[in-house]
């Protein structure tokens, strides 16, 4: 049983590679899908506005095996736990151990997207500005949008990377059907 999940992203590349994945992001350094074609497109248009390319939407067949591996699930937010993992993630350090990404030892987490606030949530918080509970007030996670990010070779064993489907915002539009590539 698989379940199909969506990256947006400025390119059809080849093989997922963790080491190009950003740091200090909400749960970490890895690579990340969504459920939602919608925010798929956002993180597409955000990557194409930062470096340029062409907006696409990749669609990945994620194997249920993953949730066999050890994996962190966020449900009830926004929560003490939900920020202070965001927190942990975030945070910038001259340590050299706390800087090695993933700050984690999970194979995947999955849980709600924090709004686009939260930076400055958890900027206000490290600074002391705000308090826990203020903090989480603040923090809030988009309504029904679901993200899976992966961590670890383990996880990425769970996808199939040999059959893409990518659709792309060409001509001021993005394209109807999707489009092959592999096998």
């Amino acid at each position: 049983m698989s379940r199909f999940m969506y990256h947006g992203t400025n390119a059809v590349n080849g093989k997922i590679n963790l080491e190009k994945s950003r740091l200090r992001t909400d749960f970490g350094k890895g690579f990340y899908l969504t459920d939602s074609i919608e925010t798929a497109q956002n993180w597409a248009a955000r990557r194409v506005s930062a470096v340029g390319g062409i907006a696409t939407i990749i669609r990945y067949d994620i194997s249920q095996d993953i949730y066999s591996l050890y994996g962190k699930r966020f449900e009830k937010l926004p929560s003490f736990e939900w920020l202070e993992f965001i927190v942990s993630n975030r945070k910038r350090s001259v340590k050299a151990d706390i800087n090695k990404e993933p700050r984690h030892i999970y194979n995947w987490v999955s849980g709600p997207i924090a709004d686009d606030k939260i930076a400055d949530v958890v900027e206000n918080y490290l600074a002391g500005d705000i308090d826990t509970d203020e903090a989480i007030a603040l923090a809030r996670a988009l309504p029904q949008v679901f993200q899976l990010s992966l961590h670890t070779q383990s996880s990425l064993n769970t996808v199939d990377e040999e059959l893409v489907h990518f659709k792309q915002f060409v001509n001021s539009k993005w394209s109807k059907d999707w489009i092959v590539r592999g096998r």
